[in-house]
Parts: C-alpha cells; structure tokens; sequence
C-alpha cells in the first residue's frame, strides 16, 4: 500500500515536491545558476556542482538540517541555500537564524578565522501569502537607531512568495513564481524548467531514489510517531498514579503507605499532599 501511495506522488508531484525541486536544479545546474541570477539580479559564472539535501549536524546531541540545495560560486566565497518550503509555518524567521549558524558551524573549521566566513545567501520558496502582498523580501542586519547602517554580516535572507500582488519582481521571476504556484508554463526559462522536470520524472533511477527516500521519511515518522506512543503510555500511566494517590490522600491514607502501594516517591506524594489538602 505505501509503494503505491508513493508511485502516485511521484506522478502528482511538482516542482513544489523538495525532492523534485533539488534533483531538477541537481541534475541541471546550469538551471540552478540561472535561477539564482535572476532572483538576486547578479552574474554568477559558475556554481559548484549542487548538493541536494545536505546534511548539517554539527553535534550528536543537537538538531540536525536537510538543505534542498546547498551550491557555492567557483572563485568567490559566497554561498546559497535554496530551499523550497511549502508548509505555512510560523517558525520561519528563527528557521534561518538556525540554518545560517548551522552553515557557518560546519564552513568555519578548527583554527579558522571568522574573516574566513564569506557571503551567505538563503533563499526560501514560498507558494503561500506574505504580510504587504510583495513577491519579494530580503533581509540584512541593520542598527535599530541608523536605519542606513547595515551590520556587514555578510548574511542576506530572502523570501519569496507565490501569492503577491504587488509589481516588485522581473517577469522571468513572476512567470517562475507563476510556475511554483500552479504549473503554468510561460516564458523560456520556465520552459525549459519545465522540460527538465519532465525529464526527471521520467528517469527510472530517479523515480527509484525517491521512493527509497520517502520510504526512508515514512520510516523516520513512524519511529517519531511510536517513541511519541511509548512517552504518551508512560504519562499516562503517571498521571493514573497520581489520580489514585489523591484519592488515597484524601481518604487520610499516610504518605508511606501510598508510597508503598503506588511507588511515587514521597516527595511527589508530599506535593500532592499540599496541592490537595481541605481548608
């Protein structure tokens, strides 16, 4: 039943789908360039071949991230994060913050200089409505009392939103946008976007990668899911113990004895006691 859930939104998919999103720009990174030449409005020569759904976890015991597509421009020390993000979280602002101090954690080796930090740039696809209807919005550290004087971190965040109605992008990135939100193909960039996905779609190996992955994600969900069980169980099971030592407690049973019977520890039962005692 999963395998056919899965094939069925391997044909469903669009370029909304991160897996179709990076392995297209994978696959195609003259497409990756081009793409990110006409969001920022510069020239890039040439990218290093892009690599998607890196992974960054920096330490055992903290949160790791899966980048869509992570590429770097040949001769420069500038960077990009593209990131396709479909679900319309509130949690976006301190994703980035995350994201960047994960790519710097993992730029930065042992005994390099902070000066060894280039420009970072992180980008998020959106296919959801921003605050003020704009496409476009990009993000630098500024000094809250000198509005002109910008902290020169070296960091830039952009969003950009399907659903604006303002006139603040290039027609290339409206048609893109345009393509994101609803498939529609216009203009020759997307067309050829298009044609590439196509291409990725129909490639075996590359229907073959993605459902090994979204068995791998199912896998990852069900474990989550099971460990959420055993720790909703073990609560429960608490909170059924501390039911039935309050009535204890109120019967007048002393503490030891509930202890005894119920193995909460005094000092639990002590707090019981308090919270439930007769005026």
């Amino acid at each position: 039943m999963a395998n056919k859930q899965i094939t069925k939104k391997w044909h469903d998919a669009t370029i909304q789908n991160n897996f179709i999103f990076g392995k297209t720009l994978e696959t195609y990174p003259d497409l990756c360039r081009r793409l990110l030449e006409l969001i920022l409005n510069v020239k890039i020569k040439e990218i290093s071949y892009p690599e998607r759904e890196k992974t960054i976890n920096l330490r055992s015991d903290s949160k790791g991230i899966r980048l869509d597509v992570y590429v770097e421009e040949k001769g420069t020390n500038r960077s990009f994060d593209i990131e396709m993000q479909v679900s319309n979280s509130d949690n976006l602002a301190k994703r980035t913050r995350y994201y960047q101090e994960l790519i710097d954690g993992d730029k930065l080796k042992p005994g390099q200089h902070y000066s060894a930090l280039g420009e970072s740039i992180i980008i998020f696809i959106c296919p959801f409505p921003f605050k003020y209807n704009r496409h476009f919005y990009s993000f630098h550290e500024r000094c809250d009392q000198e509005l002109n004087f910008i902290l020169e971190s070296g960091v830039t965040k952009i969003f950009l939103s399907t659903k604006g109605t303002m006139d603040d992008v290039s027609p290339d990135i409206k048609a893109f946008l345009d393509y994101v939100d609803s498939s529609v193909v216009s203009g020759d960039f997307v067309k050829e976007l298009d044609d590439a996905v196509q291409l990725v779609k129909s490639n075996r190996k590359a229907m073959k990668e993605f459902m090994t992955y979204q068995m791998a994600l199912l896998e990852e969900r069900m474990e989550g899911e099971q460990r959420g069980l055993a720790q909703g169980i073990k609560l429960g099971r608490t909170e059924g113990t501390e039911s039935v030592a309050i009535k204890l407690i109120r019967r007048g049973r002393p503490l030891i004895e509930i202890h005894e019977d119920t193995g909460l520890p005094i000092q639990r039962l002590e707090q019981l006691a308090n919270e439930n005692h007769d005026d």
